[in-house]
């Protein structure tokens, strides 16, 4: 059996654990055009999947076809540097304009909101985690209780992806994705089970099932395994390059051995990490790195940027 053969069997072991696969209503289309930030093109995309309409936002320089950074988050305005149900004017916080920053870089941007956000919205349960995405997830396990929250949210992705490579204005060669803490989770999942994800950023994404809230029942509930861990599924992404970045609070010392049997799935090279002490959030200067090395990877160097 070949590498890629093996590699496609694992792949096809964590769909089925998952549920991973493409809801029965999916679909997609264009929606209004409108000037963006930074010179950009902002196009809405619309993504219909398990029942719910997820708007997405797409952020085209004038270069086209663009190398395209797909950010999964919580909501899309955030990723926009605007105010949100999650993220009022009135609960400050660490910059989450993601999206906008790698728009200023000239890179493409498709920005993908999550499901159990949007549906919390609808319960209105306040901010906590349990209190706001419970009740999503407990409608979702009643509505389709062979996917996973997880399974969920990589068809919901793929759906974007299948999407950027049907536009021509995206080249379908040149997509990644980069991710924080939740966005951090769902960007490794995305690269490790959709091949057609050229590299890979995840910050903060909690590394191992020990190390974060995997078992919560927007994510696995209790379908965890106990005869593999995250390293496995992080592995699907070689050989296209990863880049796991950490500051010390879901991901640092304490699953730095997961970490290395990780990067063993590289054993040529393209596995890279990027550690700091800042906590949780992406600092400057870490999103700066991150960026470069993303735009690196995508064939789309940035001027006077470095990766270190």
């Amino acid at each position: 059996m070949t590498l890629s053969a093996a590699a496609g069997d694992v792949r096809a072991e964590w769909c089925a654990l998952l549920g991973a696969h493409r809801a029965t209503d999916a679909a997609w289309c264009l929606g209004d055009e409108s000037d963006g930030p930074h010179a950009t093109t902002r196009r809405d995309i619309h993504l219909t999947s398990f029942g719910t309409d997820l708007a997405c936002t797409l952020l085209l320089p004038d270069t086209r076809p663009a190398p395209i950074v797909v950010i999964p988050f919580y909501d899309v305005e955030s990723l926009l540097g605007e105010p949100s149900p999650r993220y009022p004017p009135d609960r400050p916080g660490p910059a989450r304009d993601h999206a906008v920053r790698f728009a200023a870089r000239g890179l493409g941007v498709l920005a993908v909101p999550w499901w159990a956000e949007l549906g919390a919205r609808e319960h209105d349960g306040g901010t906590g985690l349990d209190a706001r995405y419970g009740p999503p997830a407990k409608d979702h396990a009643a509505r389709f209780p062979d996917v996973t929250g997880l399974g969920r949210s990589f068809a919901d992705l793929s759906l974007a992806v299948d999407a950027l490579t049907e536009m021509p204005e995206a080249d379908a060669g040149r997509i990644g994705v980069f991710g924080h803490s939740l966005g951090g989770k769902l960007a490794m999942l995305l690269g490790a089970l959709d091949p057609r994800i050229r590299a890979v950023v995840a910050h903060e994404p909690g590394l191992g099932f020990a190390h974060s809230n995997w078992d919560a029942p927007w994510y696995l509930g209790d379908r965890i395994p106990d005869d593999r861990d995250l390293d496995e599924l992080a592995g699907l992404v070689a050989p296209r390059p990863f880049l796991y970045a950490g500051g010390g609070s879901s991901d640092g010392w304490h699953n730095a051995d997961l970490a290395a049997q990780t990067a063993a799935h590289w054993p040529d090279g393209g596995f890279d990490s990027l550690m700091h002490s800042n906590g949780h959030p992406v600092p400057d200067h870490v999103f700066s790195a991150c960026a470069a090395w993303l735009a690196d990877r995508l064939d789309y160097p940035l001027r006077g940027a470095s990766f270190g």
